[in-house]
Parts: structure tokens; sequence; C-alpha cells
């Protein structure tokens, strides 16, 4: 099994904002001039899969509304801000894969709160979805090297290879981009820990071929 993970959009999550306060240029930089993968002509997104230097990333933000930080948020610009008890759950399963760039983060006072904080970024992009088994349209194909995939009308329903997925606990989709996937491992050890401020969505299934 496999879920889409994102921000939970309850009140008490999304009532706080977080912006950085030493700019994220150099970063977007890099975005702009890097390819999303080896071969092809999509430029990087913080979702893409793409390995970021650590060199290029904010280090520092502040909490510009609200007041309670949880173990998932989404910074203003894109980035995910989580909490050192996700990032064990994720690095217990995939050891040295991912990006978490350490992040001061202040109160609106600029008081630093205790953490630690990370930006994180998961790295990866593999293509498991097995689309004769699964609920999408498919865009571009024939046409474009980046074609890919779109949830079609109905219910969804999303199959994946699991031998493409092997042990990962976190990866990308080249054809269905612009998401994170999460293995039902990692989702169990979020939910053991208690961890909030993200939602498990659309569940996937891990098919053996």
């Amino acid at each position: 099994m496999a879920y889409i993970i994102g921000d939970d959009h309850e009140g008490k999550f999304i009532d706080t904002s977080v912006a950085f306060t030493d700019g994220d240029q150099a970063l977007n930089a890099f975005l702009a001039k890097t390819r999303a993968h080896p071969d092809s002509i999509v430029k990087a997104t913080w979702f893409s899969g793409t390995q970021i230097p650590p060199e290029v990333v904010p280090t520092k933000a502040r909490i510009t509304e609200g007041d309670t930080l949880y173990d998932w948020r989404t910074v203003d610009g894109g980035p995910t801000l989580v909490s050192a008890r996700f990032k064990d759950c994720v690095e217990a399963l995939d050891p040295g894969r991912h990006g978490f760039f350490p992040l001061i983060v202040e109160g609106r006072e600029g008081v630093v709160r205790p953490g630690p904080y990370f930006l994180f970024n998961v790295v990866g992009c593999i293509e498991s979805i097995l689309e004769a088994d699964s609920n999408f349209i498919v865009n571009g194909r024939g046409f474009v090297p980046n074609w890919g995939f779109e949830r079609a009308r109905g219910p969804w329903k999303c199959a994946m290879d699991a031998a493409v997925i092997g042990d990962r606990a976190c990866w990308t989709e080249l054809r269905y981009s612009g998401r994170w996937f999460v293995s039902d491992r990692l989702a169990a050890a979020l939910r053991e820990q208690g961890l909030s401020g993200f939602e498990l969505k659309e569940f996937c299934e891990e098919v053996s071929i």
C-alpha cells in the first residue's frame, strides 16, 4: 500500500503561516536552471524528486501568522517544514536517501522556537503506476517526452508495481508529478508516533506482477 501525503487543511494546522527570513533567491535560481531529471525538459521543483544542494536552501524562517507548529507545515514558497520526529521516521526506513535541511524557526516576536526543524525534500523519481489497473487519463503521450497521467472522472484508483517501488519509504512519480508518495510502512510509523499536520490522502495499491 502507498499514500499521497500532503497538508492537513484542518484549521489548527493551517492557521500557522511560516515564511523564510533569509530569502529563497538561491533556491529559486537553482530550480530555474536545473532539469527535474537528466532526460527531462521540465524544470526541477521542490516536488520533482530532484536532489537539492544544501548551500541553496534557506536556513531561517519566521512564523507570520498563528503560533503553533506541528510535525508538518508548508512554508510560503513551497518547501515543507517537518519536525525531528518526522525526520526520524523517514530516516529509520530510508536512511540517507532524502534531504533534511536544518531550519531555524522564530516566533512572531523573533524568539527562536525549540526544535529542531528541517526542510524536507523527497529524493527519487520512479515509474511504478500500472496504467491498466488505475483510473487515469493520459496527456501528451507520443507527442511530448514529459507526458503524464491525470486523474480521470469516477472513483480514485491507483495501482503501483511493488517491484519498482522496492524498499522506498518516500518517492515521486515521473508520470504523476507534483506529489509525494509514502509507503504503508512509513504511514504506519507516522501514525504510531502520533505525528500531525499532514494528511495521508489517496490510497494506492502496491501490486506484485
